[in-house]
């Protein structure tokens, strides 16, 4: 993509206003609410998607351009200049894992910590299983007789992350970018309050029933070596002025070279636009790239996010 340098024409982009993003389904208003920060563990990138007519669109989490040549990864926590981070409240709970479902392709299991910044989460339903305090839920697909995660969602807080089915070559691949679906709020962090989370394994399917209203479903449409596509829906979620985002994402920058995403690239009517991660101010957009095309020393093969797709309802048949 090349970044068009002209100061009057990006201005006028990235200044449009979120109004007009709601005049059709096919655009989303991204606006970037990040802050610095000196530590690699802390979530600073913080982007909201919105617009309400918006109830369908695909992320696609792909691997890093640099992937095909990376001869070392670097995936392990860095708590340098981490000392100011916040001290999350401290809720207790009795330690778990356990099996959801299993069969011949796919395998889902569950989690519990011993303490969760949250007091509850979702309501998680598989088949005849129904848990209350589930952190954690893994979904594995069998790839050439082994099984490998590509998909996590924390239903306390309603963050998911997805990669493609680890390589030979990095069987640890490393997550990176959250995201959010549905109406985001602020509890000590952005969030997404999910009330129900019923998990579909021949669906291959999520569906969600949020506790501020409306539900919505993430489907697993394909998961192979080099991406991960799902298909998203949401219906009913609270109407809010400006429009409440339907959609975030969660990251950390701290510079090109230490950082889980490093630019932004977007999609108009006008073209094909980029800008640093912590540059980029707001603009409509009909497709939107999160990436990185410099090795970090940090979560190195962690993949690139992005969001198309965006659609109204389905025609009534």
């Amino acid at each position: 993509m090349i970044r068009h340098a002209a100061a009057a024409l990006s201005a006028a982009l990235v200044l449009s206003s979120p109004v007009s993003a709601a005049d059709a389904p096919n655009a989303a208003w991204v606006e970037n609410l990040s802050e610095p920060t000196q530590c690699a563990e802390f979530d600073n990138v913080y982007y909201t998607l919105a617009n309400p007519k918006v109830t369908r669109f695909e992320i696609e989490v792909s691997a890093p351009v640099y992937l095909p040549d990376l001869k070392t990864d670097s995936t392990g926590p860095d708590f340098a200049n981490c000392e100011a981070m916040k001290d999350d409240p401290k809720h207790k709970f009795q330690p778990k894992k356990l099996t959801l479902y299993e069969d011949g392709d796919i395998r889902i299991v569950g989690h519990t910590y011993a303490e969760s910044w949250r007091a509850r989460g979702a309501e998680v339903m598989v088949g005849d299983i129904d848990e209350s305090d589930l952190h954690l839920v893994q979904w594995f697909q069998k790839v050439d007789g082994d099984f490998h995660e590509f998909l996590v969602v924390y239903p306390f807080d309603g963050y998911w992350r997805a990669k493609p089915i680890p390589t030979e070559a990095f069987p640890d691949a490393a997550y990176g970018t959250s995201f959010l679906v549905g109406p985001i709020e602020k509890q000590h962090r952005p969030i997404v309050d999910i009330a129900k989370l019923k998990i579909d394994p021949r669906a291959r399917a999520f569906r969600m029933t949020f506790a501020k209203g409306g539900v919505g479903e993430i489907r697993i449409r394909s998961a192979d070596r080099e991406r991960v596509v799902l298909d998203v829906s949401v219906d009913g979620l609270p109407d809010g002025d400006p429009p409440a985002p339907f959609a975030a994402i969660r990251s950390m920058f701290v510079t090109p070279t230490n950082a889980d995403v490093a630019r932004i690239n977007w999609r108009t009517d006008a073209g094909l636009y980029n800008e640093p991660i912590m540059e980029f101010k707001g603009a409509n957009a009909h497709e939107i790239r999160f990436d990185r095309i410099e090795l970090s020393r940090h979560n190195t093969s962690a993949p690139d996010v992005t969001f198309r797709g965006f659609a109204g309802p389905p025609p009534a048949r």
